[in-house]
């Protein structure tokens, strides 16, 4: 036991070491460019295939990284790690871009450590970065007097990167049903900017570029209250639920680090100047409100609400400026498994489905044009004893309420697939 104890933890410290110099590498969305990207819905494969609800359904074998006070209900010890690809699709103007990603979604270690207490730490993403797109512009000379466009020249800009968290939670049964959790996280990232021009006659045999390195760390607070209602006998009864989490508005420090390069055709870097290195800027993350709601059929049925309301409009990055504004999503999950305690393998397998429609942080067509979201979500979970295979699929899209030939179509597909593993661990044996 304890040679897998070790295996489990030295993985941990593994994946926790390089989430802290790279990030899950996501597909050409263009509206990252804007703050520090995209925010990403923390959630579980289970949580995902059931519209990313859970805020208020606790689970005594998954794990549930929307709030905190639902590890009390995992009384055994719990290892999971989620993994996801990606495919997005842009289309403008009759023309579509079709790009890939994935990587690490998220890694949780809970285990109890009495009967009224939990702890559990992990890593999750808090924020994804990935855009790429150019334009053309003319350079002109005087000719007489007057300016005449001489050549063009091609603008670039690329990003990547994102924010992690690593997260420390506790969580405590107070009462009958009743259950509070905090997390502390640690919010550690890297954001990576670049400006390339380039002559497009191929007059140069060079490319000259501005590099901008974000470098964001700092402390997240939020605690959690889960409170659940048992209605008739507890293997075959009915159970209502409620949860709430709240993440406190946030300073985090930035270290900025500005080059200039000069780089050949085929993107090598040959050159590159330092101009800025700065350690003393911060930047301010939103507070959150979220509340969810769950009925369950113990071991049979769950149908769980969520709402989140995120306030972005208060977001401001290093450099001073606000871009974004508040966002909200609502969504719907359900989850049927026909017999968990059947001797059939079948009727032990867990079916789920959900969708979520929500708003962007996003106003980039002018203000008050918001960017709607809409999610579509399926799953399905394998068990492996106290085990289990989780397997989902999302479809999304974005809507703007502008449409015109400047506005485009943003979908993605993306696939996810967490293992999750059960064990009686740290249990004191007994000799008669």
């Amino acid at each position: 036991m304890y040679r897998r104890i070790n295996h489990i933890i030295l993985t941990c410290l593994s994946i926790f070491a390089f989430t802290t110099t790279a990030s899950a590498q996501i597909g050409n969305s263009p509206f990252t460019a804007l703050g520090v990207g995209n925010p990403v819905e923390a959630t579980s494969v289970r949580n995902r295939g059931m519209g990313n609800t859970g805020v208020g359904l606790a689970s005594y074998g998954h794990s549930n990284l929307l709030n905190p006070a639902t590890l009390t209900y995992n009384n055994l010890t719990l290892f999971e790690i989620g993994m996801y690809a990606e495919q997005r699709t842009l289309t403008a103007e009759n023309q579509t871009q079709a790009d890939y990603g994935g990587g690490l979604s998220y890694m949780t270690f809970a285990f109890p450590v009495s009967q009224r207490w939990t702890m559990s730490i992990g890593f999750k993403p808090f924020t994804t970065v990935g855009y790429r797109f150019s334009q053309l512009d003319t350079l002109s000379i005087p000719v007489n007097g007057q300016l005449t466009p001489a050549k063009y020249y091609a603008i670039q800009n690329e990003g990547k990167g994102g924010i992690n968290q690593v997260y420390f939670s506790n969580a405590f049964r107070v009462a009958k049903g009743l259950s509070i959790g905090l997390e502390l996280g640690y919010n550690i990232g890297v954001i990576e900017r670049n400006t390339k021009t380039e002559l497009i006659d191929g007059s140069s045999d060079f490319i000259s570029a501005r590099g901008v390195r974000l470098n964001y760390r700092g402390l997240v607070y939020k605690p959690g209250v889960y409170y659940s209602h048992h209605l008739g006998s507890k293997e075959k009864g009915s159970r209502i639920n409620f949860g709430a989490t709240y993440t406190f508005e946030q300073q985090v420090n930035v270290k900025r680090l500005e080059d200039i390069q000069t780089r050949s055709t085929t993107d090598l870097i040959l050159n590159r100047d330092t101009i800025i290195v700065d350690n003393s800027q911060v930047a301010t993350m939103p507070q959150e409100l979220a509340v969810g709601l769950s009925y369950e059929l113990v071991g049979k049925l769950a149908v769980a609400v969520d709402f989140k309301h995120q306030n972005w409009s208060n977001f401001v990055d290093y450099d001073g400026r606000s871009q974004l504004t508040d966002t909200y999503k609502i969504g719907f999950g359900v989850e049927y498994t026909s017999n968990y305690l059947s001797t059939s393998y079948f009727d032990r397998i867990t079916y789920r489905g959900g969708f979520s429609y929500g708003v962007s942080p996003y106003e980039p067509y002018g203000p008050d044009k918001k960017i709607k979201e809409y999610l579509v979500t399926a799953g399905i979970e394998f068990p492996m004893g106290f085990s289990s295979l989780s397997v989902s699929g999302q479809y999304g899209w974005k809507e703007s309420e502008v449409q015109n030939s400047n506005t485009f179509d943003d979908r993605h597909y993306q696939l996810n697939i967490g293992v999750t593993i059960n064990d009686r661990w740290f249990v004191r044996r007994k000799i008669n």
